[in-house]
């Protein structure tokens, strides 16, 4: 059949094509698949203190003294501390993979969907594939 269409290839060319040449478009309709990761991560700089108002001497409780010959004491202190937080979300692709449809010369089709996000279309099984191979 091929042979019997094309037998006088040069005057079919001629007359669809021109003479410099002839555009012509394709049509490939696919599904692309993709997992995509998302990674959180925090970075936390240095702190920066501030001291409110002044420290507060605490004396130990009587019963509490030491009979040792040494003292104790607590110091309470007011402070402001600000923690500068960065956070951040890093994402990476994982292995495309592709169900490809027929090719033609016509448009793709358009695809009606219903209120609920539902579109009357069969997928086939995908196929995925790593710098280009199929896995």
């Amino acid at each position: 059949m091929f042979n019997e269409n094309f037998q006088n290839r040069e005057d079919i060319c001629c007359s669809v094509c021109g003479e410099t040449g002839c555009e012509v478009n394709a049509f490939q309709e696919i599904d692309v698949c993709v997992p995509i990761t998302i990674e959180p991560y925090v970075n936390i700089s240095e702190a920066v203190v501030e001291c409110i108002e002044d420290p507060c001497i605490v004396p130990a409780p009587c019963c509490t003294w030491n009979k040792n010959g040494t003292c104790k004491f607590t110091i309470a202190q007011k402070l402001c501390v600000m923690v500068p937080i960065e956070f951040k979300a890093s994402a990476s692709s994982g292995p495309t993979s592709v169900i490809c449809g027929d090719a033609s010369e016509e448009d793709c089709p358009a695809y009606d969907c219903d209120e609920k996000g539902g579109c009357d279309y069969h997928h086939k099984p995908y196929k995925f594939y790593i710098k280009g191979k199929e896995v």
